[in-house]
């Protein structure tokens, strides 16, 4: 087996002067497993490619002619760039769709982020007649379907007579069961020693939280504001049934009814590199977090 560093070599196994680490007798074992990686990586490295060609695609059409995005084969040479995409782009509604989502977006992330870390630690450290029954039914509702919910959900709205305003767009997503289970999962990891220790300090329960659970929790807090945007910033399905007129459309909804009204392609694909661009920044920014976020949780249970 081969590893990245002398270090994460077992100390019974053997290092060779490449750093690789190997058993008496198993040379072969150590070649035919670095055989396997390289091939590996080969393979990745195909499917990464495949995988991001329709996003070079799209932002080098951006930045070009309308008419380049619709030859055949493929315009993807550098070269003639211009802005007028961009141009028309900002002509129109996009800053206001784009003022729409980042008011849900971020609502969403803090909504997800102080209300949810409650109820994780409600379900970590505390002890209540349900609490189990309660904590699997939230975790069932992870496996339902978004679908399944819109109807009865958009039939509560439109009872509330909220519908086409930020209230529509902002009560269903301010607790998500995902961050619920992320944050107790990683809050019934902190000692019970620790609180302890505040609750002699004479500290309440809501300092105990605030002073000690918040600050001991910021790696899953990060994951989850991350997660809640993005899920936020990306979603189509509900703004599009709980607005109506353009101003309080998403950017999402926006680019949707934008292409449906529009065949100028340079300017659809100009909208969606706009709308792609926040998460790039975020992911490059945070990308430590997601690859946490995958695990926590994965082990617990």
């Amino acid at each position: 087996m081969l590893f990245s560093s002398s270090e994460q070599c077992p100390k019974i196994w053997n290092i060779d002067g490449d750093n690789r680490c190997y058993r008496e007798g198993e040379g072969l074992v150590i070649l035919r497993i670095k055989g396997y990686q390289w091939v590996s990586f080969i393979v990745l490295s195909i499917a990464a490619l495949a995988l991001l060609f329709p996003f070079y695609w799209m932002v080098l059409q951006s930045f070009k002619p309308p008419t380049s995005a619709i030859q055949t084969p493929p315009d993807l040479s550098w070269g003639g760039f211009t802005l007028d995409n961009f141009k028309k782009l900002m002509a129109g509604n996009i800053w206001v769709w784009t003022s729409n989502s980042l008011i849900v977006a971020i609502s969403g992330m803090l909504g997800n982020v102080i209300l949810c870390s409650m109820a994780g630690y409600a379900f970590a450290k505390k002890e209540f007649p349900g609490k189990r029954i309660l904590f699997w039914a939230i975790v069932s509702i992870m496996m339902t379907s978004t679908q399944i919910i819109m109807v009865p959900l958009f039939m509560q709205i439109r009872d509330m007579g909220v519908l086409n305003t930020y209230w529509a767009l902002l009560l269903p997503i301010l607790v998500s069961p995902l961050a619920v289970f992320l944050t107790k999962q990683f809050m019934q990891t902190i000692p019970e020693d620790l609180l302890e220790a505040a609750r002699m300090d004479g500290c309440s329960e809501w300092r105990t939280y605030w002073n000690i659970i918040v600050p001991v929790s910021m790696p899953v807090l990060a994951i989850v504001g991350i997660f809640g945007f993005i899920t936020q910033w990306n979603d189509f399905l509900w703004p599009l049934l709980a607005t109506e007129s353009q101003n309080m459309r998403t950017l999402q909804v926006g680019l949707a009814s934008m292409q449906l009204q529009n065949v100028d392609y340079g300017l659809v694909l100009a909208g969606a590199t706009w709308t792609m661009a926040p998460i790039v920044i975020l992911f490059v920014a945070f990308q430590r977090f997601f690859v946490k976020g995958i695990t926590i949780g994965a082990v617990k249970g």
